[in-house]
């Protein structure tokens, strides 16, 4: 048997330029799915980045609107709370006494004043109570020498049913026959009488007999107090101090219903029992006719600027006016149509 050298292994990659470029590819493949995960996770994560910001400003907003929302409900609440809690019924305003504020009606409102003179006396109380009944103010034009010897819870009453206390003097003086000392001093006595049983003076004077508007004492205390006077209409009058008013209620009732003019300030008296029994049937009457029931401060202040001081003497009225500072202007005028002064008030 003859022996034979053994043959050396073939290199496995043949030719050795051939497997460099294999290899050389090889790693370019590598390379390039190594970029390409790359790039897929990269994109990946920027995606995954953006939606987690997105998502973080979104309930960031959510949670700015959820706070903006309670808070703007829990305003809600508590201005609705505030609102009940501060609530009051809604009323038409009435001014009272020495308030000094203004009455204001609508256009084509029908405006009465019913006033009573010379008490308080004996059938005041009766008045009172049909006053309430009613639920209507009246002015009440009283006496200084009447008033001291009255109690003081029925003044306190006229004023709880929003009626107003006017000065008729201490005596029932005619001022147009006492000289200016005189008529300052009755009325200034009567005021007197007024605060030591009530607290308040009067807040607008009636003359006795209507007469004596021409005295200085009258207009000086009048200016200097801001008591402003005011006389009545004669038309609507049923004078009941004489007949055939006196005695017969029916009549000064029907009078007064049948003669009554928008803004008239009606003259009676609480002295004579016949025009207390008067009072239900008048004031029912006049309600049917659409009449609202106000005091004389209330009425002269919503005719001040139907009737002012130019107007009247462009109509022929006579005045003398003066001013304090500050204040409303208060005039003496003369009316011709029923021959009866008045003094008015107008605010500039």
């Amino acid at each position: 048997m003859s022996y034979m050298p053994a043959k050396s292994p073939r290199p496995s990659g043949g030719n050795p330029q051939r497997t460099m470029t294999a290899q050389l590819r090889a790693l370019g493949n590598t390379v390039a799915i190594l970029a390409t995960v790359f790039m897929v996770l990269l994109v990946a994560f920027v995606w995954m980045v953006t939606a987690i910001n997105k998502k973080s400003v979104k309930n960031s907003a959510d949670d700015t609107t959820v706070t903006t929302t309670t808070a703007s409900i829990s305003e809600e609440s508590t201005s609705d709370t505030v609102a009940t809690d501060t609530s009051v019924p809604e009323t038409t305003p009435e001014p009272t006494q020495n308030e000094g504020t203004h009455a204001s009606y609508p256009e084509g409102t029908k405006l009465i004043a019913l006033t009573f003179d010379d008490g308080p006396c004996e059938f005041t109380p009766q008045v009172l109570d049909t006053l309430q009944k009613h639920g209507i103010p009246a002015t009440f034009f009283l006496l200084g020498q009447n008033v001291t010897g009255t109690d003081p819870q029925l003044l306190q009453r006229m004023l709880d049913l929003k009626c107003e206390i006017g000065n008729h003097t201490w005596s029932h003086t005619v001022l147009s026959k006492v000289d200016e000392n005189k008529a300052y001093e009755e009325l200034q006595k009567c005021d007197q009488a007024l605060m030591d049983k009530i607290g308040q003076k009067a807040t607008v004077i009636r003359p006795p007999q209507g007469a004596g508007l021409a005295n200085p004492g009258l207009l000086k205390y009048a200016l200097e107090n801001r008591e402003f006077c005011i006389n009545w209409n004669d038309i609507s009058c049923p004078a009941d101090w004489q007949k055939p008013a006196m005695g017969d209620a029916h009549y000064t009732a029907q009078h007064v219903i049948d003669n009554a003019s928008s803004y008239d300030c009606v003259l009676l008296h609480d002295s004579h029992k016949s025009t207390v029994e008067s009072l239900d049937e008048m004031i029912q009457g006049l309600k049917d006719k659409g009449y609202v029931f106000v005091t004389v401060t209330q009425l002269l202040e919503a005719t001040s600027d139907k009737i002012g001081i130019e107007e009247a003497r462009a109509q022929g009225w006579t005045d003398a006016v003066e001013a304090y500072p500050g204040g409303p202007i208060y005039g003496v005028r003369y009316e011709y149509s029923s021959n009866k002064y008045f003094f008015g008030k107008k605010s500039y």
